[in-house]
């Protein structure tokens, strides 16, 4: 039975897949993040369009090549009748005598290659003019996404970290206050200290438990959510690498002019414009005419048998002009429709400046901000570190409350939260900065 109960938990083991264990760190994640993002996927989707639609406007200004091959066969006669009058007697009839002749043979087979170039057409040239825009529009977007993403990426790690951080003085201050518990019950059962201060100790190890649940649960949801951004199983385990160390120094205000030039959402925008100019010219170009060449090789061959015979071979060219006249106001409704659009990003252009504008002011605000609540923090925490480590000391020879020693100790957490939360607001303000000046 032993024995059975051996092998049924190696067979367990062997067919349970082993959990991969991923341990990454900030530059790691921002590579993971590259490698598996489905939203740069969809952007380079979009740069391919762009591709795929540049080849074919492209396609519309070159010559088209077509060849066709027809077999018929003609299960009945075909005649055609013929009234020579007086002349009919030449022919063996009578004169006035309708003739008869066979037109068609069993078997025809006829092939031709046709080649087809567009001379003039306005709209070709808008077509080629208005991919190459919508390539340089795209490619401006697909930078724009990625710079998005990344700074998003970046942020999001640092975020989970804080949290990781949370979870950590959540649990050491449980910790702390368990062992309190165990040091003061066990005074109490020597009658050093009353029972009273003792409920306090437990209180306040009980107070401490939840907390350290909730942070724990915060932090593997964030988890979960970085394993979704980098292309990990949720179910491998996934621990971070990173502290919060020294905080890049305060970037230098940019000229607004060159944050524009630097913006790809911004010069997407007006790539967009362009576009919708030559739009609006290849609406106007529907007036004008379009010519078109053509040159054909026709073969053709006849017979009752299957074989050619009674051949044919034909060479023609041809010019075809075509001239919109009236079309019911649809031309005139298409031009007012791309005049409007091009007007539409005119008015989008100047919105995202001012938008720009008053993100970049807020950004550098929060960056200032923080950069203050740092220094200010890191005071606050050494202060609050102090207050407990002597709070600490004076509580285990009885000479600090219970009451006295959860209030320091309380004020050591927040201080040392506080001062992560700065850190993380700092660094999500600066990556927010390089992304809104274009220098992610």
């Amino acid at each position: 039975m032993e024995k059975t109960v051996i092998i049924l938990i190696h067979i367990i083991l062997l067919a349970t897949p082993l959990l991969r264990a991923e341990t990454v760190d900030f530059d790691k994640f921002i590579d993971l993040v590259k490698q598996h993002s489905k939203n740069l996927l969809l952007a380079e989707k979009e740069k391919e369009m762009a591709r795929a639609n540049k080849k074919q406007a492209i396609s519309t200004a070159l010559p088209k090549i077509a060849a066709t091959a027809n077999y018929t066969r003609n299960l009945t006669s075909y005649y055609m009748y013929a009234n020579f009058g007086k002349l009919g007697a030449v022919f063996g009839g009578a004169p006035g005598q309708v003739a008869k002749f066979k037109v068609k043979f069993d078997n025809e087979y006829s092939a031709n290659i046709a080649l087809q170039q567009t001379l003039f057409s306005p709209s070709v040239g808008s077509a080629i003019k208005a991919a190459n825009q919508y390539q340089k529009l795209t490619d401006y977007s697909y930078t724009a996404s990625e710079q998005a993403i990344l700074s998003g990426a970046k942020k999001m790690f640092y975020q989970t970290l804080l949290l990781k951080k949370f979870w950590q003085v959540s649990r050491a201050a449980e910790v702390n206050a368990k062992d309190n518990y165990d040091n003061i019950k066990l005074k109490f059962e020597n009658g050093v200290v009353s029972e009273f201060e003792t409920l306090q100790a437990k209180v306040r190890w009980k107070n401490a438990i939840p907390k350290t649940a909730e942070a724990k649960r915060n932090y593997e949801l964030a988890l979960n959510n970085m394993k979704n951004w980098a292309g990990i199983s949720v179910a491998d385990s996934l621990s971070l690498k990173g502290i919060f160390g020294d905080c890049p120094p305060m970037p230098k205000k940019v000229p607004f002019a060159e944050i524009l030039k630097n913006r790809p959402d911004y010069n997407a925008m007006l790539w967009e414009q362009k576009l919708r100019k030559t739009n609006l010219g290849a609406k106007k170009a529907s007036y004008f005419p379009t010519l078109t060449g053509t040159a054909v090789y026709a073969y053709s061959a006849q017979s009752d048998y299957f074989k050619l015979d009674q051949q044919n071979n034909l060479y023609f060219a041809g010019l075809n002009l075509s001239f919109p006249i009236y079309t019911g106001g649809y031309r005139r409704s298409e031009v007012q429709k791309a005049q409007i659009e091009m007007e539409k990003s005119k008015v989008r252009i100047d919105q995202a400046k001012e938008n720009i504008y008053n993100e970049i002011s807020n950004i550098y605000l929060r960056l200032a901000e923080a950069h203050e609540r740092i220094a200010s923090a890191k005071a606050t925490l050494q202060a609050a570190q102090k207050a407990f480590t002597i709070a600490e000391s004076t509580a285990k020879s009885g000479l600090a409350t219970q009451l006295q020693l959860k209030d320091a100790r309380v004020g050591y957490d927040m201080a040392q939260m506080s001062h992560y939360s700065a850190i993380f607001d700092y660094l999500a303000a600066y990556y927010d900065f390089q992304r809104a000046t274009g220098r992610e």
